[in-house]
């Protein structure tokens, strides 16, 4: 959500509301050192995945000396920007002062041939400020200074600016002279005067021929509650499971998703799918172009929620990397915090949905208390889903010391469970977790694992900053993420049979051991249920009626359940 600043509608674009740098940390806790020795081409650069130690891709550096911008030239997300691919790009902001900008960022050395054509290729974000346009140029030179910049490759300097609202590519060709290693360099360069805004540069291309842009896929999906321990979502009834492609360079996208999907094709980048039955699903997705084609696959497990549904769950899907994130010198975006010290994880379920958790697990990065501050209090919550879909009222709460929760030694990487008596939920849910008594410190570091790479704007992570809660993508560009704080949930299944309304649109009857359900439509999930809860028949309904066995049953009072809704009791 971006701050808007200016007497305009342009915006002004701004970093994160909490401005700070995403340092991604390996879960290994090992240093990750990069060499800056020469890339090799062809040579691409999409900035997310930064050096732990510089910030920067491996062998960049930035040179920017301004005490007047609003923020230096660095790989970060500007607030509402979407990178061109991935997360991240690098981003220099204006001067507030209206001071000309210098700020450079310069590439590995590349070793190339003399006499012989390189293509470079950029994605530039160049809004401008009321109708005024950016600076910016691409340079190439034999060192990585300003200085030895001597050949501009890309120029939209002066008349040749133009403003960018959306990412453009722009395109340069160098030829050398003479053999050797060559830096190339990004020059945000707006002139004292202009009321500038934020530029952003995203993948950086050097190649020994033109760039030809074939189509790539990621595909992704959101919906359902997902299991801790198997590759398997659990589903409500007629709940649909969310399928979207991001791509780059695409035309056209479709979805091929099997006769047991409704719709089982869709011609466009996203769908919305019901599956009838449960097991493994799988959604393809093939992107085009004029160039070519490329494709991508899901598959998970699908159970429909029941009685039986009893699961350690979490927000991780399968194509999810783990991490942890660094945003401060011993603060960590999920844990200690100095700008926060209440955050939350939250849970999608159908509103008619009940359930129960006692248990709830967290996965840490790092844990370093001294024994003082084992002693602080942790609070533990489990709130409902306010109006406005953020964490609402609290269910119930606990409390307990840091140490009971994480233990008494120092850590990396290990599960901690908090037990407690079962809390009723109905419909989505989050788990909290507040540190209302500790800072991070040279002493005092807590850092949850989290899971990013993600292809989508799905976030579930949640801080309450500043006495608001916001989901994280809201505080840190691109910081779309889920903490690992799984609550063992139990689904309580149809209960309080006695009231159940009939579906006056279909009809039951029963001759011996086959039931009839009537007035059906092809395609919905039919569900028999004993009184205890537990299901006993399910399956996919047709076309006017749907015959279905019972043999086997014992005596008693069943309820049938189609499309998610209750149609009434049988006697069998």
């Amino acid at each position: 959500m971006a701050l808007s600043l200016g007497v305009s509608a342009q915006p002004m674009y701004e970093l994160p509301r909490i401005n700070t740098l995403l340092r991604e940390r390996p879960l290994d806790s090992k240093v990750i050192c990069y060499s800056t020795a020469g890339a090799t081409l062809p040579y691409t650069e999409n900035f997310d995945t930064p050096d732990v130690s510089t910030a920067l891709p491996a062998g960049w550096s930035v040179s920017d000396a301004s005490a007047t911008a609003a923020f230096t030239i660095q790989v970060n997300a500007l607030s509402g920007i979407t990178a061109h691919s991935g997360k991240y790009y690098l981003v220099s902001g204006p001067d507030r002062r209206g001071n000309a900008r210098d700020a450079w960022a310069f590439s590995p050395a590349l070793s190339l041939e003399a006499g012989k054509p390189y293509y470079i290729a950029l994605y530039c974000f160049a809004p401008g400020y009321q109708g005024v346009a950016d600076q910016f140029e691409i340079t190439v030179g034999s060192e990585a200074s300003a200085a030895a910049q001597t050949q501009r490759l890309v120029d939209r300097t002066g008349e040749q600016a133009e403003i960018c609202t959306e990412w453009t590519k722009v395109e340069g060709v160098f030829t050398p002279e003479t053999a050797g290693e060559y830096y190339f360099a990004i020059h945000h360069c707006t002139p004292a005067g202009t009321q500038g805004n934020a530029v952003g540069f995203d993948d950086f291309t050097v190649s020994s021929e033109p760039l030809v842009e074939l189509p790539s896929v990621e595909a992704y999906y959101t919906g359902g509650l997902w299991s801790f321990t198997a590759d398997t979502v659990y589903v409500g009834d007629s709940e649909p499971l969310n399928y979207g492609a991001t791509g780059q360079n695409v035309d056209s996208y479709s979805w091929e998703f099997g006769t047991d999907a409704t719709p089982a094709s869709v011609q466009a980048a996203s769908a919305s799918v019901v599956y009838v039955t449960d097991g493994v699903k799988q959604g393809v997705v093939t992107a085009t172009n004029e160039n070519g084609t490329a494709s991508d696959t899901l598959e998970t497990g699908v159970v429909h929620l029941s009685p039986a549904v009893m699961d350690y769950v979490c927000n991780r899907r399968k194509s999810d990397e783990l991490t942890t994130y660094q945003v401060s010198e011993y603060g960590f975006m999920l844990g200690l915090n100095s700008n926060y010290t209440t955050i939350a994880e939250k849970f999608t379920l159908p509103d008619n949905a009940r359930g129960e958790v006692d248990e709830v697990v967290i996965y840490t990065y790092l844990y370093a208390l001294d024994a003082a501050n084992q002693e602080k209090s942790l609070i533990l919550s489990i709130y409902d889903e306010g109006p406005d879909g953020l964490p609402g009222e609290a269910v119930a709460s606990f409390s307990g010391r840091l140490g009971e929760l994480f233990g008494s030694e120092n850590s990396v990487g290990q599960f901690c469970t908090a037990f407690f008596p079962a809390v009723e939920v109905t419909g989505s849910f989050f788990v909290v977790l507040e540190f209302p008594e500790i800072t991070p410190d040279a002493d005092n570091m807590l850092g949850l694992v989290s899971t990013k790479s993600r292809t989508q704007d799905d976030c579930t992570a949640y801080a309450n900053y500043q006495g608001r809660w916001y989901a994280m993508n809201s505080l840190y560009g691109g910081a779309n993420l889920s903490s690992m704080i799984s609550p063992r949930y139990r689904f309580v299944a149809v209960s309080a049979v006695q009231n159940v309304a009939n579906d006056s649109a279909l009809s039951l009857s029963m001759t011996g051991e086959t039931l009839y359900i009537r007035g059906t439509v092809a395609g919905d999930l039919y569900r028999v249920f004993d009184l205890s809860g537990r299901m006993v028949a399910t399956g996919a309904t047709d076309e006017a009626e749907t015959v279905v066995s019972l043999s086997g049953l014992s005596s008693g009072v069943y309820v049938v359940c189609v499309g998610g809704r209750p149609v009434g009791k049988m006697v069998r």
